[in-house]
């Protein structure tokens, strides 16, 4: 019995070994590849809420520029008839988005790639959850490349010298100890 317990206590060490590992190697590569940018969801609230801003339309092209898991995406694709093509750099994000497309039988397409180098011409709406600095260098790319018309959507982080159409308020985060709101973020729609 006292055997059986310690193979039970090294598996779960060696599970959450590996979780751990590659939670840090998408942070790293975030980091590195990614200009800073780290895998981190949107809330499962605000998928519908994004797409909804974008006034989503069945046929449309919808790119998602460090697409993670791709929720936001399957929830384009599932709820409002679009084509979602995605971009994420981190290996395990991009695994990830892989899995859960193939589960939710969602049309989606994933790219592991670099997104500065996505032709983005084709787009109707192009959906970001990007650092600041990223949106800086993004900024010129959208001016160049988005036909009349394209929308980008931006969670929590603005376009440097664009005023957006809109701006509504995101579902607000609260703490899981406390369960009181932390802070609540923006969605910015942009239109080309």
């Amino acid at each position: 019995m006292l055997i059986l317990a310690a193979y039970f206590i090294l598996l779960f060490f060696l599970l959450f070994s590996l979780a751990a590992l590659i939670i840090s190697s998408s942070i790293i590569f975030g980091l590195i590849l990614a200009k800073g940018v780290p895998f981190i969801s949107i809330p499962k609230n605000d998928w519908r809420k994004m797409s909804e801003a974008a006034e989503l339309k069945p046929g449309q092209i919808v790119y998602d520029l460090g697409c993670g898991k791709a929720n936001l995406l399957t929830t384009a694709v599932k709820n409002f008839g679009v084509r979602g093509i995605g971009y994420e750099i981190s290996p395990w994000p991009y695994v990830w988005a892989k899995w859960r497309i193939w589960l939710s039988g969602a049309d989606v397409e994933v790219r592991m790639r670099n997104f500065f180098q996505a032709d983005i011409k084709n787009a109707d709406v192009v959906f970001t959850y990007l650092f600041p600095q990223v949106m800086v260098e993004l900024e010129p790319k959208f001016i160049s490349e988005l036909k009349p018309g394209a929308k980008v959507v931006s969670y929590a982080f603005v376009l440097p010298s664009i005023k957006p159409i809109k701006v509504i308020s995101a579902t607000p985060r609260f703490s899981w100890l406390t369960k009181k709101p932390l802070h609540t973020s923006s969605i910015y729609i942009y239109q080309f």
